[in-house]
């Protein structure tokens, strides 16, 4: 998926670790473009994954003089940024002129947000508080290394 394309994304989601994530990528983004002179309209999210962190000791006293070690989880969040390749380069400029409807799901994750249309599409299933008539929805015609770490930690 393009780095643009991740970050809207995660600006509209109303998740909570979608803030976090936001910072990680555009933080990946800024060293690319800053430290090694790749451009950002060609960078890409290669892969994204969590892995565990440090956790915080801390001591929680129990009755009867007797103590015990808290732990606090921490995860390390890790996001692989690459660059775009010349074949891929063209592939998406081959892909904005062709049919959208007929992009496998490896081209649709190259497809910049912006080339992909929305078209009115009936909905067939019958919602419980309709009286039988298909409401109309809108659906999109197809869906849509470096690396930064971040620590962020989680309660249960």
């Amino acid at each position: 998926m393009r780095v643009e394309d991740a970050l809207l994304q995660l600006q509209v989601t109303v998740k909570r670790a979608s803030k976090t994530v936001y910072q990680v990528i555009h933080s990946a983004r800024a060293n690319a473009t800053h430290n090694h002179g790749l451009d950002p309209d060609r960078l890409l999210v290669a892969e994204a994954f969590v892995g565990i962190g440090c956790f915080l000791k801390r001591v929680s006293y129990h009755s009867k003089g007797r103590h015990g070690i808290k732990e606090r989880p921490e995860c390390r969040l890790t996001v692989v940024i690459r660059e775009m390749t010349p074949e891929e380069e063209a592939e998406v400029a081959r892909l904005r002129v062709s049919n959208f409807r007929k992009l496998s799901k490896r081209e649709r994750r190259l497809v910049p947000h912006q080339l992909i249309e929305t078209t009115p599409v009936w909905n067939r299933r019958q919602d419980r508080r309709s009286s039988g008539y298909c409401s109309l929805t809108n659906t999109p015609k197809v869906a849509s290394g470096l690396m930064a770490n971040a620590m962020f930690s989680f309660s249960s």
